[in-house]
């Protein structure tokens, strides 16, 4: 019986052991299971994490639509079929307030800008000569726009308020051109968009945003090899641009052999005293043309500050590089900064009354109590000469309608 009692004994730690690794069994895998299911969980999270990175470094690049897309996270591309529809159909019963009054404002450029018997070709450059003069890039939110973000991406905002994100620029000159019946696309990668547009049957890309400041046409009609210096986008989806009859820094480019033919050209125009704009189309092969190039536009920005200082004028150069068929094409523009005109007596009357309406009894022009009617401390001629000097000469600072 003793015997008996010992052997119980001795088999009670046994038991106690294999349930003791059991259950640690039984946690291991519960454990296990639990970890695989983390790491399943957590390996999904960065796939979607993956797409999401994707999708901001990527953004829409590779988006196969025109319209419907995003540039920026923030614009996006809307249809302006509608719009040009009802403007050749003559019909506008299908439009809501804001695109008929988008169809007005466009209808009312096209009358004071397009004349019969022009080609295609000349509508689309009055549509960019007029787009270049009027409008400028959206700086950020203004009284008149409430919503600056949303409104200066579509035509509306920008023909009402004359400011534009490049989305703006883009959509609206795509709607001239349908309006005209000139087939046109917005092509777009995930922080920029612009035009292509087709003339006699090849596409052409125009870059209205790049070029609204100086309307140089730097970025106007470029084929496909010049527009790839400074864009990109999904070749496979929008159609190719090999056009270069209707490229205008192309066919108005001056061929030299090295930049060092530049200069002469450069000193003709500054000595015009106004604004111009140069294109040279460089034949050269030279294995350091690329640093010849930087050099020769370093020296000559150079020289052209310490020339308008010795004439006490103000004079930039601004330049652009692309290339065709392996030639660089340069775009350089010389802004003399000269009055292109001169404000009338009834524009510099109108500017004296607004200011007169809105300032005239706490201010004269020279810190006064109230009102004469006079907020230049001078005579109008004196006021128009002021404001002259206050807008650099640049009547496109202001609108007068």
């Amino acid at each position: 019986m003793e015997e008996q009692v010992q052997k119980k004994r001795s088999r009670a730690p046994l038991v106690i052991l294999a349930a003791v690794l059991c259950l640690g069994m039984a946690a291991s895998c519960a454990i296990s299971g639990l970890a695989l299911w983390q790491i399943t969980r957590q390996g999904s999270q960065i796939t979607q994490l993956s797409a999401q990175i994707s999708l901001v470094v990527d953004g829409e690049d590779h988006v196969t639509q025109e319209d419907g897309v995003k540039v920026a996270g923030e614009y996006m591309i809307l249809s302006t079929l509608p719009i040009s529809d009802a403007y050749k159909s003559g019909d506008d019963s299908a439009l809501d307030d804001e695109q008929k009054e988008t169809l007005e404002m466009a209808s009312a450029v096209l009358d004071e800008i397009i004349e019969d018997g022009m080609t295609g070709y000349e509508k689309e450059k009055a549509v960019y000569d007029w787009m270049c003069a009027n409008l400028r890039h959206e700086g950020g939110v203004t009284v008149a726009v409430p919503t600056t973000s949303e409104e200066s991406s579509r035509p509306h905002g920008v023909l009402k308020y004359k400011s534009a994100v490049c989305v703006g620029f883009a959509t609206t000159f795509r709607l001239f051109m349908q309006m005209m019946d000139i087939e046109c696309k917005v092509v777009h990668n995930s922080y920029h968009s612009w035009d292509l547009v087709n003339l006699d049957g090849e596409w052409y890309h125009t870059d209205i945003y790049s070029d609204v400041d100086t309307g140089n046409y730097a970025n106007f009609n470029m084929n496909d090899s010049l527009c790839q210096y400074n864009h990109n986008w999904d070749t496979s989806f929008f159609p190719a641009a090999n056009g270069l009859t209707y490229c205008y820094a192309y066919q108005n480019a001056v061929k030299i052999t090295g930049p060092c033919d530049m200069p002469a050209y450069l000193r003709q125009a500054a000595d015009n005293g106004k604004t111009a704009t140069l294109y040279f189309l460089i034949d050269s092969t030279d294995e350091n043309l690329s640093t010849a190039m930087d050099e020769m536009m370093m020296q000559l920005d150079s020289a052209i500050s310490q020339y308008a200082a010795t004439k006490g004028s103000d004079m930039y150069m601004y330049y652009s590089t692309a290339g065709v068929d392996g030639k660089p094409l340069l775009t350089v523009t010389l802004d003399c900064g000269e009055q292109s005109e001169r404000l009338t007596e009834e524009e510099r009357e109108r500017i004296q009354q607004a200011v007169e309406d809105a300032f005239g009894d706490v201010w004269n022009g020279e810190g006064g109590e109230g009102g004469d009617g006079n907020y230049w401390g001078g005579d109008t001629a004196e006021a128009g000469s002021q404001i002259e000097e206050y807008i650099g000469g640049n009547s496109g600072c202001v609108t007068f309608n």
